[in-house]
């Protein structure tokens, strides 16, 4: 009875047993299917996948534990035979197609078992990191490396080792390889590529840089850190701009993030400091770099030094501005003052001017600054001017006395001190701090008339070279024959006062005596007349008749001086009433018929309507007195035709002769004063008429022109401003 029990208790384990070993069954055969199905996948992915016993590896891995090793990779490099022998040991249980593709096997027992076929001296650094995972307890690892198809074909893989990928077996491996032959090739000529463009820009005659698409300078050629002094940690980044000048890095930035925003190319300009601490003027151009997806990679960009250029354009540009300077006054110390200040700041921080004065001294005119900070240094170096004896090694002394250039690229300071003055004047030129010098003598018809001292500052920093030099000495050259010019044109002016002067006096000195004369010649005919019998009377009043011609013309010729100094003292004052032009003509034709008729020259005129203005009687009857007897004068034995008409607003008179004519040379200059368009010894006059004809017409608004053909004749064509209402007043 007692047992009864125990029986159907083992009954009831039994039916357990049994149930749980057939659930077992059914897992296992459950795994078995995934496994199965597992496995095709496996062969028919693309991927090389393999499987390896790892087993025996694991043991000497656990070994090396046992004896204490803690850096498995040290071990391994110090032990290369260790190695060798873990590689043996390792066994290939399983490859799929793809792995049998890729290294040429034409079945799966060409691969199963050991490694030696496809590893190579150079896989070995990858095994050493499966080793070191192994010991780290890293599920997973991954390295590059290089291994050989059965065919010998070597090429490049990625390996993948992963412990936990097979099911319950924590000493199998499995293992994936891509074929990264093409991309490791890609890579290598991208590296090759690289290398060429840094070589080439770092033996580029220019600075050049490269950025990434965040514009951050990734790169910066050798030129950059000669010129610069920057190092890769200084200059990489944005640490250029600390390169560039406080005045222009805000700018250039702004420039620069602004293109990289909208990826488009950009220029700029900015001064950029040297190595030395010269600011120098650099050019900055950069193009964007698209990848093959069109993608924007950033920029690769050039900087140039541009100071030489930059300053040959200043150079160009101050010597067109002189140009116009230079024409631009009469007067000697104005257009040198002038040229100074242009200079400062285009080519110096400072420009003093000397000039020597007529009786050979030298006087300071000006002196020109760049830094108002200066101001009061530039009011004592004008106490201090160019002097010939007592300094005479001083640069401007020099080009004075010696008429040549002188040229100091770097000022000795210490040996300009030397050459002061006095001590006061050695102070001053120690406070004006220059660096760089240039005295340039003023010649001209071999006479030296003054110099030009330029020099530069630390405000500036510019050293002068030939180039500045070659430049200057030419403007010098071009300045001192403007100086002279206004020196010899207020020498004319002295001259020119001197004679209107001395004409001034002749011509009221001579017309003193004529009046009076005139009044004897009239009284001595009358008394000829009452008193001589007919053939002596006759006789005497022909040569009495001779008197009153040559007496005419030299009233004449007095009235012209009178005129000429009227007009040059400006008192050449229009009186207006209302004139009727044609019949003033018709009483000078009058006048006038006489002496035409003895020079065989007729006077023909045309007009018809009355042409009426507001204009002095006396001064426009002189006018038209003055082109007649011209015309009577060189067209003798020729008509002479006066035409009068209204055109428009304005009277017009034309007074044409069929004489000589006019040497066309001649035409532009025969209105003014003392200028005659034929040779004095067959034609008389002081060669006023026209001038003082022109002097008239312009004082009433009017005009007179001339037309002529030699051997032809000349016309004179006069227009005066009509009266618009003949009747006002």
């Amino acid at each position: 009875m007692p047992k009864a029990p125990r029986k159907n208790s083992e009954a009831s384990r039994g039916g357990r047993s049994g149930d749980e070993r057939a659930a077992l069954l059914r897992r296992v055969a459950e795994l078995e299917e995934r496994e199965a199905h597992a496995r095709q996948i496996v062969q028919t992915v693309a991927v090389s996948i393999w499987e390896e016993d790892f087993s025996q590896v694991q043991e000497l891995v656990r070994a090396l534990r046992r004896q204490g090793v803690s850096d498995v990779r040290a071990w391994c490099a110090a032990h290369p035979d260790f190695v060798h022998e873990a590689v043996a040991k390792v066994r290939v249980v399983s490859v799929n197609a793809a792995t049998l593709r890729m290294f040429r096997a034409s079945s799966q027992e060409e691969l199963l078992g050991s490694l030696d076929r496809l590893l190579l001296p150079e896989s070995m650094d990858a095994f050493i990191e499966q080793l070191v995972a192994l010991d780290e307890g890293r599920s997973l690892v991954e390295a590059e490396s290089i291994v050989q198809a059965l065919d010998g074909h070597r090429f490049e893989v990625l390996f993948t080792f992963a412990w936990d990928a097979v099911v319950g077996r924590a000493d199998r491996v499995m293992v994936t390889l891509m074929d990264i032959s093409e991309r490791k090739a890609a890579e290598r000529a991208l590296q090759e590529s690289e290398a060429r463009f840094r070589n080439m820009a770092d033996h580029a005659p220019v600075m050049m840089w490269v950025t990434n698409p965040q514009g951050v300078c990734t790169y910066l050629n050798r030129q950059w850190y000669d010129f610069t002094g920057q190092t890769e940690l200084t200059g990489l980044g944005f640490g250029w701009l600390k390169a560039v000048h406080p005045e222009d890095a805000a700018a250039a930035q702004a420039i620069f993030l602004d293109a990289n925003a909208r990826h488009a190319p950009f220029r700029l300009d900015y001064r950029l400091r040297r190595v030395d601490g010269e600011y120098r003027w650099a050019i900055d151009a950069a193009s964007p770099r698209f990848g093959p997806g069109g993608e924007f990679l950033g920029y690769v960009g050039s900087v140039i030094d541009i100071t030489e250029r930059r300053q040959r354009e200043e150079l160009l540009r101050f010597l067109v501005e002189t140009g116009t300077t230079l024409t631009s006054s009469l007067d000697d110390v104005t257009t040198l003052t002038a040229l100074a200040r242009l200079a400062v700041p285009t080519l110096a921080d400072w420009c003093m001017v000397d000039l020597v004065e007529e009786d050979g001294s030298v006087r300071r005119v000006e002196v020109v600054v760049g830094d108002p900070a200066d101001a009061s240094l530039a009011r004592e170096a004008r106490r201090f001017p160019t002097r010939l004896e007592g300094n005479s090694a001083l640069p401007p002394a020099v080009a004075l006395r010696e008429g040549r250039p002188v040229l100091m690229p770097e000022v000795d300071v210490e040996r300009l001190f030397r050459r002061a003055h006095d001590d006061e004047h050695a102070r001053l030129m120690v406070a004006c701090r220059p660096i760089s010098l240039m005295a340039i003598p003023l010649i001209a018809r071999g006479r030296t008339l003054g110099v030009l001292t330029f020099f530069t500052t630390a405000r500036s920093g510019r050293r002068y070279g030939m180039a500045e030099l070659a430049a200057l000495e030419d403007l010098a050259r071009r300045a001192a024959l403007s100086a002279d010019n206004a020196r010899l044109y207020r020498d004319a002016q002295h001259a020119v006062m001197l004679r209107d002067e001395f004409l001034s006096v002749a011509s009221h000195e001579l017309k003193t005596p004529l009046t009076p004369l005139v009044l004897k010649l009239q009284v001595l005919t009358r008394e000829i007349q009452a008193q001589c019998e007919p053939p002596l009377a006759q006789r005497l009043l022909g040569h009495l008749e001779m008197c009153r011609h040559q007496v005419k013309k030299l009233t004449e010729l007095v009235e012209g001086l009178l005129n000429v100094t009227h007009i040059s003292e400006g008192r050449l004052h229009i009186e207006r009433e209302e004139v009727d032009l044609v019949s003033l003509v018709r009483q000078v034709a009058v006048r006038l018929h006489s002496q035409a008729q003895r020079a065989g020259s007729p006077l023909v005129l045309e007009m018809d309507e009355p042409v009426v203005g507001r204009w002095q009687r006396l001064r426009l009857e002189q006018v038209v007195s003055n082109l007649l007897i011209n015309a009577i004068k060189y067209g003798a034995g020729h008509p002479v035709f006066i035409r009068v008409h209204a055109s428009g607003a304005r009277a017009r008179m034309v007074v044409q002769d069929e004489g000589i004519g006019i040497d066309p040379q001649a035409l532009s200059r025969i209105f003014h004063k003392f200028e005659r368009g034929v040779s004095d010894r067959h034609y008389g006059g002081l060669g006023l008429g026209l001038y003082v004809t022109q002097q008239i017409l312009q004082a009433m608004g009017g005009t007179v022109t001339a037309e002529s053909t030699p051997g032809k004749g000349a016309t004179f064509t006069v227009e005066l401003p009509l009266l618009e209402n003949a009747g006002e007043s």
